[in-house]
């Protein structure tokens, strides 16, 4: 009985994750970007450009038009399961759109700045939370997946098309340019909250220590941190002498115990450290439970399979001396 109910669980919850960043996208267009006369790109976009030019509350309504286009093909390109989420995203979000805009839900201020800021995180973190369920909501998301799929156009360079050619369009017929400029701004805030839901607020950091003392360092490493490392063998390119590295991922707030640990093991190590954002494995996150891999087919054929991993000849030339768990 546990386990159905997990099952349940299970199938429930994105769609669960998915109304909730449909209701959030909307709310924060209609609050604070669409009163202030911001526009973004997509087929969001050439959606609030038809309210302009026709007065009318359409913004969803023409997203949804836009985006049925692609979505046929999207349905049998990226598969079904995306199509189905997709399509429920979209239809939500962008119906709840002009409802809203029926309703007239008060703007909550008068201020541009705030409502660049405020209306980019709001909608963020509601388009943060339907990609992390696997869903999209608009036309262009799905036509930059499905260029990458067939013609392995890079995702980002389609949405950079897309988005210019729709701000252009929007500088054309109604947005002066203060407004054009706050617009950038909201997309920023945007982006970077919608990075924040899909990669994670933890801040990690992964360390690589240069040493000639790594039994020593790995033993001060794990009696203070309680973290695991792994050592490397290789050689300095200008010396040519046989060096260690060892690498371990900590909590940003262990640095600066790890800096006096090195310090005081080997003042004349070498340490590089840098931010990490998805860090799986004992001692963090879990991976997500994967589904069971099915074949698509598209044009009557089977999908093409991913490149194997590196062969084994290719691995081996990086000796692994010792591991333990991070």
């Amino acid at each position: 009985m546990e386990l159905k109910i997990k099952k349940f669980l299970l199938k429930v919850w994105p769609w669960l994750v998915i109304t909730l960043g449909s209701v959030m996208s909307a709310g924060g267009y209609v609050v604070f970007i669409l009163p202030m006369n911001m526009v973004e790109g997509g087929v969001t976009g050439l959606g609030i450009i038809a309210r302009h030019l026709t007065g009318l509350p359409i913004v969803g309504l023409t997203s949804l038009a836009l985006t049925a286009v692609v979505f046929v093909a999207a349905f049998k390109v990226l598969g079904k399961g995306f199509g189905a989420k997709s399509i429920y995203a979209a239809v939500l979000m962008n119906l709840l759109i002009d409802l809203f805009l029926v309703l007239k839900i008060a703007k909550v201020t008068q201020d541009m700045l705030l409502a660049a800021f405020y209306g980019g995180a709001v909608v963020g973190v509601g388009l943060g939370l339907i990609y992390f369920a696997g869903g999209s909501t608009g036309g262009s998301d799905a036509l930059a997946q499905i260029l990458w799929r067939l013609k392995r156009i890079p995702i980002a360079r389609t949405l950079i098309v897309v988005d210019v050619f729709v701000m252009g369009l929007a500088t054309v017929t109604f947005i002066p340019l203060e407004q054009l400029m706050y617009s950038l701004i909201f997309i920023y805030v945007e982006v970077k909250a919608i990075d924040m839901v899909l990669v994670g607020i933890q801040a990690n950091q992964r360390v690589m220590i240069v040493t000639d003392e790594p039994d020593r360092m790995k033993t001060a490493i794990f009696d203070a941190l309680k973290r695991g490392v792994t050592i490397f063998v290789g050689s300095g390119g200008y010396t040519g002498q046989e060096r260690y590295m060892l690498t371990s991922v900590l909590p940003k707030k262990n640095i600066p115990e790890l800096r006096r640990i090195v310090a005081s093991v080997d003042e004349k190590a070498f340490v590089v450290i840098h931010d990490v954002h998805q860090v799986y494995g004992e001692g963090f996150e879990t991976l997500p439970q994967a589904p069971p891999l099915k074949k698509e087919r598209f044009g009557g054929r089977f999908s093409r399979k991913l490149p194997p991993y590196p062969h084994k000849s290719f691995c081996s030339k990086n000796k692994t001396l010792q591991h333990s768990p991070h």
